[in-house]
């Protein structure tokens, strides 16, 4: 009978990947269907009187949709923040002046915009800033020559090093799978400059390094606010404040807000707030939706019964040592890709509670490999809004961004698995 269990609840998993692969179904709908799923077939109760046993309507349900609480907040401040930055200008400031500094020098505007973008997903997330990074970033990289799936990719790759120091980004490696904090911020900082050395390779090997003629410098004022470059300054304010004076995410993050909104605009400042709360929420309403089915998958494969079913079967395919947790990951990463199963936003949240009850690996090596697969998704995953935002500027197929990036993504993947080989295995 487990057998048969076990056997359904992998064929629950394949299928889930089959629909959100082919777009048969969405993630936000795909993933608190299979944490139901596989607890039903685990044998977890649909209710129960006893409040100390486990049940599909308290703890599946009632209990996963709250799960994620923490980071859902800290996703909506971010969401604030970034609409804040994008009202005031100021992330289309900081991409101007970028491509301004870097002159007519090809692999130069490659890497200060590449640069720029980085510094503007520190603070920013989802479709939105990506359509207006994009719209400015990628016709720049055009005028200097550079070919279109290079400049596209650079998009992405920016935006990756980017969301590596964005504090709205971490919450969920706490709340899922329950690393600490402070391995969180050291581990990014690693994780940054490993992506960088491999971002400004991609540059190097990819553009072509002869001085052309830009035409970018005419329209580069048009159309554009004036900004204070102290405002220019403020996507980092978050990260200060949580890397050097030790505060929580939530906390940074409105502080940044009103700060922001204060520099720029004092006399709108109240104006600006409140348009960008509610716009910001709407912005992150599909991402709290997912956040809220990640949260139900949680608990249906960490609920009691459904571990006890898969603890056995992990732990035999799970590493027990760091070269083959090297290997293993490494070569896997791919599976990260259409939200497969080391998606830390599709089944790999799930997958990392089954990986811990194996007891195998601790939650910072855990934590590390979906962190390592997370940079494989961020910039190669054709399923990405981003990708198809960037391509569709690029006028490229979503595909040939794949084919460009997946080898670099793969090396960052594998950087990043040394480290945590090396400091956390």
């Amino acid at each position: 009978m487990q057998t048969l269990q076990v056997i359904v609840i992998l064929a629950i998993f394949l299928a889930g990947v089959a629909l959100m692969m082919t777009k048969k179904m969405p993630a936000i709908l795909a993933l608190p269907c299979m944490g139901i799923l596989i607890a039903v077939v685990a044998g977890v109760p649909f209710i129960s009187s006893d409040a100390e046993t486990q049940s599909i309507t308290s703890y599946v349900i009632a209990g996963g949709a709250s799960r994620l609480a923490s980071t859902i907040i800290v996703t909506v401040f971010g969401a604030i923040f970034a609409k804040v930055i994008q009202k005031e200008g100021i992330s289309d400031a900081i991409i101007r002046k970028a491509a301004e500094l870097a002159g007519d020098k090809p692999v130069m505007i490659a890497l200060a915009l590449t640069a720029a973008t980085a510094l503007i997903f520190t603070a920013m997330s989802g479709a939105g800033p990506v359509i207006m990074v994009a719209q400015i970033a990628i016709p720049l990289l055009l005028s200097a020559g550079i070919e279109p799936i290079v400049a596209a990719s650079l998009v992405l790759f920016g935006l990756n090093i980017g969301l590596l120091f964005n504090v709205s980004q971490y919450q969920i490696y706490v709340d899922t799978i329950g690393m600490d904090m402070e391995v969180i911020k050291t581990s990014s900082i690693v994780m940054g400059l490993i992506c960088a050395v491999v971002t400004v390779a991609y540059i190097l090997i990819n553009v072509n390094k002869k001085t052309v003629r830009s035409t970018w410098a005419m329209n580069a004022g048009t159309n554009s606010k004036k900004v204070n470059p102290v405002a220019m300054l403020m996507p980092l304010l978050p990260i200060v404040l949580v890397f050097f004076f030790k505060w929580n995410a939530e906390t940074s993050l409105v502080v940044a807000i009103i700060v922001t909104a204060l520099i720029t605009k004092p006399s709108s400042s109240i104006q600006v707030l409140s348009s960008s709360m509610v716009e910001g929420i709407k912005d992150v309403a599909g991402v709290i939706g997912l956040m809220i089915g990640i949260g139900i998958l949680l608990n249906g494969v960490a609920a009691q019964k459904t571990s006890a079913l898969m603890q056995p079967i992990i732990s035999v395919i799970l590493p027990s040592n760091p070269i083959m947790y090297i290997i293993i990951f490494t070569v896997l990463s791919p599976l990260a890709l259409y939200r497969g199963p080391l998606n830390m936003y599709g089944l790999g949240s799930g997958l990392a509670n089954i990986f811990l009850t194996a007891g195998k690996l601790s939650a910072p090596a855990v934590g590390m490999a979906l962190r390592s697969t997370s940079v494989v998704q961020c910039v190669s995953d054709p399923t990405n809004t981003q990708n198809v935002i960037v391509a569709d500027y690029a006028k490229v197929d979503v595909n040939d961004i794949l084919k460009s990036t997946l080898p670099y993504t793969m090396v960052m993947a594998l950087g990043i698995l040394i480290y945590a080989a090396v400091a956390l295995f």
